[in-house]
C-alpha cells in the first residue's frame, strides 16, 4: 500500500515538475519563444522553416506561425522527423529557407562551425537563425556532447559564417547555475521534490539580481540565446 501511495504521489509531482519546468524563463523552448517573436518582429521571409535536431517535434508548432511549411531535421528517426540529416551537410537547396532553429544543439556538433556554414548556405536573404546552448550544463551525450559556448564564441560562429547578430542574451545566471547544478545530479526519484519548491524561488533572485546582457570581462552565464541573419541583396 505504502510502495503504491508512493508511486502515484511521485508520478503527480513528476508531471507537475515537467508542466512547471517548461515554463520558466530560462526554458529553452521559452527563449525560442522570444526569439523567434524577434525574428517575426523584423521580417522572416517567406520559406521553409528548418528545426535542426528537433526530433521530438516539440517546437514545430512554433515555427508553423503565419501557415509557414516547417521540417523537423534529425540524425535519427522518429515519428515527428520529417527528415534524416546531418547538420554538417544539409539535404537542402541553396537560398530556400526563411527560418532555422538550431534548440540545445549546437554543442552536440563535432564541427559546429560548418553546421553554421550549412544553415547560411540554405538560408534566403534576411533569413533568420535562432540559436539555443549552453554555456554550463552536465554531460547529456545524444549521442555526444562536444562543446559549451560563451556569447564571444556564438558571434564569432556566426559572424565568420557571414550572418548579422541581431540578439544574443543570457538564459540565466550564479542562482540558476546553482539550482540546475543540483538539479541534474539528483535521482529522478527525489528531484521533482527539489525542483518544485526550488525552481520558481531560483529563477525570482535572478530575474532580480542579474542582467540578461551583462557587461565586463568576468560574468557567470547558464547559457545563451541568439538571433542571427543572413544579409538582404543589395
Amino acid at each position: 500500500m505504502i510502495r503504491f501511495l508512493w508511486r502515484h504521489v511521485h508520478g503527480l509531482a513528476k508531471t507537475y515538475q515537467d508542466r512547471f519546468s517548461r515554463r520558466r524563463r530560462d526554458h529553452p523552448g521559452v527563449q525560442l519563444a522570444t526569439l523567434l517573436e524577434r525574428a517575426r518582429q523584423l521580417g522572416v521571409p517567406p520559406g521553409l522553416r528548418l528545426d535542426l535536431g528537433g526530433g521530438d517535434g516539440c517546437y514545430r508548432e512554433l515555427l508553423s506561425g503565419g501557415g509557414a511549411r516547417a521540417l523537423t531535421l534529425d540524425r535519427f528517426s522518429g515519428p515527428q522527423v520529417d527528415l534524416i540529416a546531418d547538420a554538417h551537410a544539409l539535404p537542402v537547396r541553396s537560398l530556400v529557407v526563411g527560418l532555422i532553429v538550431l534548440a540545445e544543439v549546437l554543442e552536440h556538433l563535432a564541427e559546429p562551425a560548418v553546421a553554421v556554414e550549412e544553415c547560411y548556405r540554405v538560408l534566403q536573404p534576411g533569413g533568420m537563425m535562432a540559436i539555443t546552448t549552453p554555456q554550463y550544463w552536465h554531460v547529456h551525450k545524444h549521442p555526444s556532447d562536444y562543446y559549451r559556448f560563451t556569447d564571444e564564441g556564438l558571434r564569432f560562429l556566426c559572424e565568420r559564417a557571414g550572418f548579422e547578430v541581431v540578439d544574443c542574451r543570457s538564459r540565466g545566471g550564479p542562482a540558476l547555475i546553482v539550482f540546475h547544478a543540483i538539479e541534474c545530479n539528483l535521482s529522478e526519484r527525489w528531484r521533482p521534490f527539489f525542483v518544485i519548491p526550488f525552481y520558481g524561488l531560483a529563477e525570482w533572485i535572478d530575474r532580480r539580481t542579474y542582467d540578461c546582457r551583462p557587461t565586463g570581462s568576468h560574468y557567470e552565464a547558464l547559457g545563451w540565446s541568439l538571433l542571427a541573419r543572413k544579409a538582404s541583396r543589395r
